[in-house]
């Protein structure tokens, strides 16, 4: 947070002496690279199903494939990744995350719950549950993108996950976060909620500076 209070008072500052200037506000031009975003699921401590990931940034991202644990039933836990591109990097693109989740081979799914936009600084999103708000089975993350709105810069962003239980009563799990996008991403640690077994709902975060 304080990053963000620091990035939006200095791009404040820069906006208002170019207003005096009479100049207009630069497009924004990130030097972030261009990244996907993916999320793991995993059941009994052990069993990790396979990551799923959003196509790339500059490809206007888009939603994962769906992820699952190995037998697709009731997952403990969760990561998310940031995977940089080996080359390309965001350019004047603003972004925002969701992440969605569902039971029952697709027939009780919920609606995707996004974050604010990284131009906006960011946030943890409202958490995803499936038609019932219990138990679900797979979870799948989005990556969306829009022109960065002029006079706004991004220096580096990273993920995190936090899951819920008890229809969202127990709010008890730790957030777990991603390394920073501009250090090379990598995976978060695993989220669980307070007694790491079969949670109910998923949040996805963006954090910005």
């Amino acid at each position: 947070m304080r990053r963000a209070i620091l990035r939006t008072l200095a791009t404040a500052t820069a906006a208002g002496a170019m207003a005096f200037a009479g100049a207009t506000p630069a497009m924004a031009d990130s030097d972030l690279p261009n990244f996907q975003l993916g999320i793991q699921l995993i059941d009994n401590g052990s069993e990790v199903g396979q990551m799923q990931m959003t196509p790339f940034a500059t490809f206007g991202g888009g939603c994962s494939e769906w992820a699952g644990d190995p037998n697709a039933f009731d997952p403990d836990g969760a990561r998310v990744q940031l995977m940089p591109a080996p080359r390309g990097r965001l350019g004047d693109r603003d972004l925002r995350f969701g992440i969605q989740v569902e039971d029952r081979n697709g027939s009780e799914r919920g609606p995707v719950e996004w974050t604010k936009w990284a131009s906006e600084g960011g946030s943890m999103s409202a958490v995803a549950y499936d038609a019932n708000r219990f138990d679900p089975d797979r979870a799948r993350v989005c990556l969306e993108t829009r022109l960065m709105p002029a006079g706004i810069d991004l220096y580096d962003i990273r993920a995190s996950i936090k899951t819920v239980d008890l229809g969202g009563g127990d709010q008890n799990g730790l957030r777990q976060f991603t390394p920073w996008l501009y250090d090379g991403g990598g995976f978060s640690g695993w989220a669980y909620d307070s007694n790491a077994f079969d949670p109910d709902g998923f949040s996805i975060g963006l954090e910005v500076y």
